[in-house]
């Protein structure tokens, strides 16, 4: 006990002796242990300046070059897209936003929709020859692969599907010719303040996500859309058959992208034709109009559906009618499924003569050349309707007329100018898919 005490003692002294010692001693040693830290000071704020304006010149850069595609910030992790400045601020429900994404507040909604615009409208199509994948038609209907049946090269035989995708090698084994037809050869390049990124097939599944259903409505024009979005995603043919265009109504049939989730964790890709896009309870068919109308809101819930993609305008009703179809198709999905994101896909024309065209047109053609009968010169204007009421709504809109527009080339043939051959000219379509959830 007194060794324990004598111990505590000792302690205690040299404790005192040291703070006495700090306060009395050596005026040289704490002269340079103070000069000491003021310099590791100095350094850290001069460290610390450099760094932020780093970090500075940094986001100037990208959001100069590239305003809205922010996805490689590291902090996005912690703050989504659009959760950054006065999303989290606010309780107003009424503030601007895109339904079902983090994009709130009303800098951030017009950037978004800016980047959009920036896509269809700073683009132009530009000829690349180089030798790439194509997604083939496995799935879609036959009468979609007839260009390829038409299409010969000097080679063996008829190029289609994979073979299309043979390249010519001269003598030194050099490629001198990439083998398909010419309408795929075609890029759309927009300009570096908003670049359109090819479609990377791995990439686009996991933007979608494991078991978050796609559903896509509308008329024919759709039907093709579901059929080149799941050609953009399956590997190849193997274990697919061909889904025609009398199935009307499809649960998607194919999981989608299982080799990324495994197997029953992927998605399906589901088509439901409804050319006016209206809550119609049963089948309903106008012989006369070419209408059909085949029920789908029940079906959001039944396929848990996480993304609608939606078009109408090629079955063509007066602008009134057109506008009161839309809200009240867009009031019944706000109430009802306010989870699921929406795209509404605007309505490309058709094109006269269009089995004359090789290439892409420099300018759309004239309204007052278009057939009558098919109203192909109302789109343009009904697509600038639907695009204020989409924004009304908050949801998203997709621009494909302005591209398309200018795609008379790779259509089916001469007896119909409106739909295209598969792959061609809609896969644009997918890619503007792609690269809106890049943004999101």
């Amino acid at each position: 006990m007194e060794l324990e005490l004598l111990n505590y003692k000792n302690v205690l002294s040299s404790n005192w002796s040291m703070g006495r010692w700090m306060r009395t001693g050596n005026s040289k040693f704490q002269g340079e242990l103070i000069s000491c830290f003021r310099s590791c000071m100095r350094n850290w704020f001069v460290g610390m300046f450099a760094l932020f304006l780093l970090g500075s010149m940094w986001i100037f850069y990208h959001e100069t070059s590239e305003p809205y595609l922010m996805k490689t910030l590291p902090w996005l992790e912690l703050f989504p897209l659009g959760s950054m400045g006065e999303e989290n601020r606010s309780t107003d429900v009424d503030q601007p936003q895109i339904k079902a994404t983090y994009i709130r507040g009303k800098e951030a909604v017009e950037q978004f929709r800016n980047h959009l615009a920036c896509f269809s409208e700073s683009g132009k199509w530009v000829y690349d020859p180089t030798p790439r994948h194509l997604p083939w038609n496995y799935l879609g209907d036959a009468f979609a692969s007839t260009c390829d049946s038409r299409h010969k090269w000097t080679g063996p035989g008829h190029v289609s599907y994979e073979q299309a995708e043979a390249i010519e090698r001269d003598l030194d084994g050099n490629i001198s010719a990439w083998l398909v037809r010419e309408e795929l050869k075609w890029v759309w390049q927009t300009n570096s303040s908003c670049p359109f990124w090819a479609v990377n097939r791995d990439d686009l599944c996991r933007r979608i996500g494991s078991r978050r259903n796609v559903m896509v409505v509308g008329d024919s024009l759709n039907h093709e859309i579901s059929w080149t979005f799941m050609n953009h995603l399956v590997l190849n043919g193997t274990g697919y058959s061909r889904l025609g265009t009398n199935n009307r109504s499809t649960d998607g049939v194919y999981e989608m992208c299982g080799d990324i989730f495994g197997a029953g964790n992927g998605f399906k890709v589901s088509f439901v034709r409804n050319d006016r896009l209206s809550p119609v309870l049963f089948p309903t068919v106008n012989w006369e109009r070419n209408f059909y109308e085949f029920p789908w809101l029940n079906l959001v819930d039944e396929y848990d559906v996480k993304l609608l993609l939606m078009n109408r305008g090629a079955h063509y009703e007066d602008d009134v009618t057109y506008a009161q179809a839309l809200r009240n198709i867009f009031t019944i999905l706000s109430g009802r499924f306010p989870h699921v994101r929406v795209i509404y896909r605007n309505t490309q024309p058709g094109h006269i003569n269009c089995e004359t065209y090789y290439r892409p047109l420099s300018e759309r053609q004239n309204g007052s050349q278009l057939p009558d009968n098919y109203h192909w010169a109302d789109f343009h204007r009904q697509n600038q309707l639907a695009a204020k009421i989409v924004e009304e709504f908050q949801y998203i809109y997709m621009d494909v007329e302005t591209m398309l527009s200018l795609r008379a080339d790779g259509h089916i043939d001469k007896g119909d100018c409106l739909h295209y051959c598969v792959p061609g000219p809609l896969d644009l379509s997918i890619q503007y898919l792609y690269n809106i959830l890049l943004l999101l």
